[in-house]
């Protein structure tokens, strides 16, 4: 399936014009010149960029809104699909018991296997992704990531 790219970039921009808006919501830190918003407001001002560059890109190439490829009419193309958002719905049901490192490993591991990487180089990139993730946004940036099992 080709989605024109004026129709997802329009789907762009409405998701960045509703990010800034909430970003904008953010409480400030004290005592901070930059509050928690900065960077969220930062993300939605280059989506909207881009959005607009797909939006004039489209609309110089459009040939209707949807083009379905020969690829997106196999059943595999739509387990693939399927697979993606049972996962991320086991993300986000799981991830507060569990946690978010042995729940990253099995999402990456099943990604990597699902695009035919062999199973022991999967299991060390997700291994090596996830701590690689993990130390990037807990312990440099301080995102607070579900700890389940691994917490106190």
């Amino acid at each position: 399936m080709r989605i024109n790219d004026a129709v997802t970039g329009a789907v762009l921009l409405a998701f960045a014009i509703a990010m800034f808006a909430y970003a904008r919501t953010l409480p400030a830190i004290p005592g901070q010149e930059y509050g928690a918003a900065v960077f969220p407001m930062l993300i939605a001002t280059g989506l909207a960029g881009c959005g607009v560059v797909m939006i004039a890109s489209g609309r110089r190439r459009w040939q209707g809104a949807v083009a379905w490829n020969d690829w997106a009419r196999t059943h595999h193309a739509w387990v693939r699909l399927a697979v993606v958002i049972a996962l991320v719905l086991a993300y986000i049901l799981a991830a507060p018991i569990l946690g978010f490192v042995p729940m990253s490993i099995v999402i990456l591991l099943v990604f990597l296997l699902m695009m035919g990487v062999r199973w022991w180089i999967a299991a060390a990139v997700a291994f090596a992704a996830t701590i690689l993730i993990q130390q990037t946004f807990a312990g440099l940036l301080r995102v607070p990531l579900p700890l389940g099992l691994l917490g106190p």
